[in-house]
């Protein structure tokens, strides 16, 4: 039995925020200002489209602590600089008191945004949105991996994002300890049922074959991937030259199988319909990775707040 897959490390890639497009980023904040100040916002300085707190005539500074009101992993950070900017208040500063992926404790103070209160008033929300949203990923996201780690599994996110966000959920998920699967359909070659349905070449020599085709054509050097949902299509898509598996759907009882069958000659991936409570299951079968959209898709907002000093 060979020690590993070949492509093994090519699945235990993590999202760094260097790696996030920033301009993406930045158009993605233009909404959120228009949703929270409107699209009038651009004629004036955007936070006065707050009309509640100019109303109020708060002209003061002053300093508001971001706190955990429960243990979690952090992540959103990171992302405070760029509201700031999007909302056109740059008067107010953001002092970091902990770092993405850092474990924080119930009480524990996040950050300080300090500046003029209707500055800082105009931006809470959607400060509050990114950090409760993304840290409530990384927070799942770790007790999935607390749940498998010991069985040698690596755990794998999906492409079940929210529209428009997958990179910063992808990363969020990297915070809590996933490994990140592909980006979108451009960084790997995943060929999934309907593929081979569309090709009609779902088993034996029809289903190795096309594989070996792909392969073939295979240039650039990806990753090929295929999904198979009957382990008698194991053995042809091996034989094929691909580099990983994904069994789709596969009780825990068919992984150990498929594992035994396989000996180590490509990646395994177990999915399909994988919770928190059913993941332990599947990880004791030991394939090389579990992918689940779980963490990302059902993950719940983690409680923060904003309270004046």
């Amino acid at each position: 039995m060979k020690d590993n897959p070949p492509a093994l490390e090519s699945f235990r890639q993590r999202i760094s925020w260097d790696d996030l497009d920033k301009n993406l980023i930045e158009k993605q904040l233009k909404i959120c200002v228009e949703e929270d100040l409107g699209q009038n916002s651009k004629d004036r300085a955007k936070w006065q489209s707050d009309i509640t707190t100019r109303y109020c005539e708060i002209t003061n500074n002053g300093s508001a602590y971001l706190t955990a009101r429960e243990p979690m992993i952090l992540c959103g950070t990171l992302i405070i600089p760029f509201i700031i900017k999007a909302f056109g208040t740059q008067q107010v500063t953001y002092t970091i008191k902990y770092n993405d992926g850092d474990a924080i404790q119930k009480d524990e103070i996040i950050g300080i945004l300090t500046g003029p209160i209707i500055e800082i008033l105009a931006i809470e929300r959607s400060v509050l949105n990114y950090l409760q949203r993304l840290s409530g990923i990384s927070t799942a996201v770790l007790q999935f991996k607390k749940k498998i780690e010991k069985h040698g599994v690596g755990l794998l996110d999906t492409r079940k994002t929210t529209p428009g966000l997958r990179l910063l959920e992808k990363y969020a998920s990297a915070c809590g300890g996933s490994f990140n699967h592909r980006i979108g359909l451009f960084d790997r070659i995943l060929i999934k049922d309907n593929h081979l349905a569309a090709v009609q070449a779902t088993h034996g020599s029809e289903l190795e074959n096309f594989l070996r085709s792909v392969v073939r054509k295979n240039n650039s050097n990806y990753v090929i991937e295929v999904e198979i949902d009957e382990i008698e299509q194991l053995e042809p898509a091996i034989s094929s030259g691909v580099d990983a598996v994904l069994l789709d759907n596969f009780s825990p009882t068919l992984i150990k199988q498929a594992m035994m069958k396989n000996m180590n000659r490509v990646v395994i991936e177990a999915s399909g319909g994988i919770t928190e409570s059913s993941i332990l299951d599947y990880a004791k079968a030991q394939p090389h990775f579990i992918s689940t959209g779980s963490p990302i898709h059902s993950s719940r907002w983690v409680d923060i707040g904003l309270d004046w000093e």
